[in-house]
């Protein structure tokens, strides 16, 4: 799978070079390591799904089109594009290369892998599964299963979460799932054997600024 990350950083170097500005206002429309973080993937893959193109508008490609005739554009319609993936286990899945601000001062990004399940062997309505690596807890795998009015989480990291953290966590998706009305649980554990083979290569691709 093309990587996302370095595709998406060298279009911020151009676009820096341009015009800072323009290059600023990309950078916020990147999902962020934090509270904001659903809401920004939710946004950048609605940008996204029609392409680079659809994503940047057509100002900003004109101006990038005239540098290369459009190769860089086209290197990051490749990268963000959905791949069709079968895991290990028979499943099929529908896999997107996400570049995600990493929130230290030196404005790194950081590749997330999101999974949709894509096929009808699944046992569950609909699945998800989130792949990235953390400096606090290393590789960390987040997987929910919807169907119906039932929503269950399961979260699995390298390293440990502390009791504070996962009663916050507990709290949080408590609160979350009766505010919309939903049934469903939240389970936490270790990821030791339980990582999907989703192109684990992508998720060691980093950049900064």
């Amino acid at each position: 799978m093309p990587d996302a990350v370095a595709e998406v950083g060298h279009l911020l170097a151009v676009v820096e070079a341009l015009d800072p500005r323009a290059a600023q206002e990309l950078r916020g429309g990147l999902p962020r390591c934090d509270s904001t973080f659903g809401l920004g993937l939710a946004f950048f893959l609605a940008a996204t799904a029609n392409g680079a193109r659809a994503w940047l508008g057509p100002k900003r490609c004109r101006l990038l089109e005239q540098l290369d005739g459009g190769a860089l554009l086209d290197d990051l319609d490749l990268a963000l594009a959905p791949r069709h993936r079968r895991t290990s286990d028979g499943r099929e899945w529908r896999v997107m290369s996400i570049p995600v601000m990493d929130g230290t001062a030196a404005g790194g990004c950081r590749g997330l892998l999101c999974a949709i399940s894509d096929g009808a062997d699944l046992q569950t309505g609909s699945a998800l599964v989130l792949q990235m690596r953390l400096p606090a807890l290393g590789a960390v795998q987040l997987v929910a299963a919807g169907e119906g009015r039932r929503f269950d989480v399961t979260l699995q990291t390298g390293g440990g979460l502390s009791s504070a953290a996962l009663a916050d966590m507990q709290d949080g998706f408590a609160g979350a799932m009766g505010d919309a009305g939903l049934g469903g649980d939240l389970s936490v554990g270790p990821l030791a054997g339980a990582w999907l083979d989703l192109e684990e290569e992508v998720l060691s691709a980093d950049w900064s600024g």
